[in-house]
């Protein structure tokens, strides 16, 4: 009833509490582990008071405030960084030289434009046409402006000025042309900056005022080289910033050594004294700012590294979010253990870290999620034990107990390799008890110790100790993890996997044929899976429920037809494809109404992945070469873990083989290898972490799986009946 009452309100409510409910327990448990650990001494020294005693530093550390200063002024003489660009200059040349081209061009379709409309008048005899009026030739001269020196030049400059050059004389155009290029090329090969750009436009407009250029076309030349008189030199922002930098960076730091007196007895305790107290953190038992953000980043980093490489195995988001908080209870448990390590250690028993369950998060994750998740969980109780067993008197050991815990762990999670029988867990615990010994024993000699002291044994059985409780732990717990997040226990399995279950009895006498077809898919896939080292009880239960939504329609699945009859024979494709197709979603709903466990419909609904109907498909493509592939697809997803994709092989595989006529070595080895291949060309593999070498593996134990079963019997004559034994 409890149990129920939980995972109820653990479904209705998990992502609206239990995730911001994780992050807060993950963060406040750290917090409160973390920040105990040694501060430094402490003293109540207030400012403009007289110390009562010698203050030393306790440490070394970089005066922050001194050094950025420093820094500051260090940054501040450095002076701007100038770099002179020659392209801007050319393309300033070049176009000014494309605006008198094209006035050489309006002019040009001018003048044959009049004496076009000249000629065609006394060949009519008529009045002689008007001139191309200024506007006309001014717009003319416009529409072959582009681009963004186009628009500055146009509002820069007067229509009047344009308007002067079109009517100009080619021979005063060609003075204006040679005076306007020549004055910006030279004024442009100088250096400009945003400080000088006045001056050199003035300088420019002199030039053009002391030139032999007609007077009447000085002011229409002055606008044009002020409008193309530009900056040529600017600001390299990363230059400047790169040379401010290495001149802030070559400051030495200003430093508070360690042992240097910050201020000797009797003297007053001025503002800069106090600023150095403080920063020193001796100044009322305050510990800094940054270590309390050092601490909420750590565990935000490790939380979102689990969080990114939970998002990244792709799992469904109810598997996701499940994930998540399996990993991060029992990464609070193992907090509070630490904890109470840490609580021991202050009360002066010695070597009493030794005794910390290094094993017990990854033999949890192992067990509860995966090997990978266990493999983490070993690193981030190896990232959080250096920081809890911290102190400034035993650094050496400090490491010493980061490594123990490391290696401990790690030895954990490679025992740990039959999981299913709780003895089996236990005799895990005696191997990493044994090891942790060894591990034990090895440090002390790194760390140059006496071996043969009780001072060392203490050490060695502490750690046997640890190594055993840590599964001893782990059997207590398992059961609690499993009840209150409704995971599938391996007794829920056993439960499952009874003859006498309604589900198995409903597929016996509605499904026969699906029945038998499941016995025989759950002993090839649980063979498989023995020898790749998967969850062997969980793919045979789940074989078992697997085809359950055949139920729904036994005589469409050829294992039920009996007397040849064939109702697909009535049906096209594309209905005999809907039925077909929709038996795995069919099971699903089938067990979820039932209230199987998560792994079990995960099966039924997956074991098929996205594979292609191809009777059926190449069937109806036949009638309609255009249709796609993708509708004789079953919906997925495509197996996302060892145990769904042995089932996907095995399942396919066993049926194939059903089907053969008497299936020789030959032909059983030809089928499985097409199948096998089938699935990988077709990717059916890429979303789960199974490897090559296990489906070699699995290709293998079916081949000797199926031989034993299939094997060609010898014919034996009978005197009396003539019958084959």
């Amino acid at each position: 009833m409890v149990k129920q009452k939980w995972q109820d309100v653990y479904s209705k409510n998990k992502e609206k509490l239990f995730i911001p409910l994780i992050i807060a327990v993950l963060f406040l448990s750290a917090y409160v582990l973390l920040i105990q650990v040694t501060k430094p001494e402490s003293y109540q020294a207030k400012l403009f008071s007289v110390s009562e005693k010698t203050i030393r530093s306790p440490q070394t550390v970089v005066d922050t405030k001194k050094t950025a200063e420093e820094k500051r002024k260090a940054s501040e003489e450095i002076e701007d960084v100038y770099v002179f660009n020659r392209e801007t200059a050319e393309n300033q040349v070049a176009f000014m030289q494309s605006i008198f081209d094209y006035i050489d061009e309006v002019r040009t379709e001018t003048a044959s434009a009049e004496k076009k409309a000249k000629k065609e008048a006394d060949e009519n005899n008529a009045a002689a046409p008007k001139k191309i009026t200024d506007a006309s030739k001014l717009a003319s001269f416009k529409s072959k402006l582009v681009g963004d020196h186009a628009g500055n030049i146009t509002e820069n400059v007067s229509d009047a000025t344009f308007i002067n050059l079109l009517n100009a004389s080619q021979t005063d155009l060609k003075a204006i042309q040679d005076q306007v290029i020549t004055e910006v090329e030279e004024t442009m090969e100088s250096r400009i900056r945003e400080t000088n750009l006045n001056t050199k436009k003035v300088q420019a407009r002199d030039d053009i005022e002391l030139s032999q250029m007609p007077s009447r076309y000085k002011t229409t030349a002055k606008s044009l080289v002020t409008n193309a008189i530009i900056p040529n030199e600017t600001v390299d922002a990363e230059q400047t910033k790169a040379r401010k930098k290495e001149a802030a960076e070559n400051v030495v730091p200003e430093k508070i050594l360690q042992g240097q007196v910050i201020v000797q007895e009797g003297q007053i305790i001025d503002r800069e004294t106090y600023r150095q107290l403080d920063l020193l953190n001796l100044i009322n038992q305050k510990m800094p700012i940054k270590q309390y953000a050092g601490y909420a980043f750590l565990i935000l980093a490790l939380f979102l590294l689990l969080y990114f490489y939970t998002k990244k195995r792709k799992y469904p988001p109810k598997k996701r979010q499940q994930t998540m908080l399996i990993f991060t209870s029992v990464y609070v448990t193992t907090l509070v253990f630490l904890l109470v390590i840490r609580f021991l250690e202050s009360a002066n028993l010695m070597n009493i870290a030794f005794i910390f369950p290094a094993a017990f998060m990854p033999i949890i994750l192992k067990i509860l999620l995966n090997e990978r998740y266990a493999f983490f969980g070993v690193i981030v109780v190896g990232v959080t034990s250096l920081f809890i067993f911290e102190s400034d008197t035993t650094s050496i050991m400090n490491v010493l107990m980061v490594a123990f815990i490391l290696l401990s762990g790690l030895t954990g999670v490679v025992a740990l390799k039959d999981y299913s029988r709780r003895i089996m867990i236990f005799q895990t615990g005696l191997i990493v008890g044994a090891m942790n010994v060894i591990y034990a024993i090895l440090l002390l000699a790194i760390n140059n110790s006496i071996l043969f002291s009780l001072n060392a044994l203490q050490v060695i059985f502490y750690a046997f100790i640890g190594g055993i409780g840590s599964f001893m732990l782990g059997l207590a717990l398992i059961p609690l993890f499993e009840t209150m997040f409704g995971l599938l226990t391996t007794s829920r399995l056993i439960e499952l996997a009874n003859p006498n279950h309604p589900l198995l009895k409903k597929i016996l006498m509605k499904a026969p044929g699906t029945y038998h077809h499941s016995m025989m898919v759950a002993n090839l896939a649980e063979s498989c899976a023995d020898e790749i080292g998967a969850n062997s009880l969980l793919v045979r239960v789940g074989c078992f429920y697997h085809d359950i939504g055949k139920t729904l329609r036994p005589p469409f699945f050829v294992e039920n037809q009996l007397h040849g009859i064939n109702p697909h024979d009535r049906l096209t494709p594309k209905q005999s494809r809907d039925i077909i197709l929709a038996h795995t979603k069919d099971g699903a709903d089938i067990l979820k109404e039932n209230h199987m466990p998560q792994p079990i419909i995960d099966i039924a609904r997956m074991h098929h992945g996205t594979t292609v109907l191809k009777y059926f498909y190449f069937k109806e493509k036949e009638a309609n070469p255009e249709i796609l592939e993708s509708e004789f697809r079953y919906s997925g997803p495509k197996p996302p873990t060892k145990e769904i994709a042995i089932i996907n092989i095995a399942d396919s595989v066993e049926a194939a083989v059903r089907s053969c006529e008497m299936p020789t070595k030959e032909k059983i080895s030809t089928i499985i290898d097409g199948i096998i291949r089938e699935r990988i060309l077709d990717g059916q593999f890429t979303e789960c972490d199974i490897s090559l070498k296990e489906i070699e593996i699995i290709r293998e134990t079916l081949k000797r799986t199926l031989n034993g079963i299939y094997h060609q019997r010898i014919q034996y004559p009978d005197d009396s009946k003539g019958e084959t034994k």
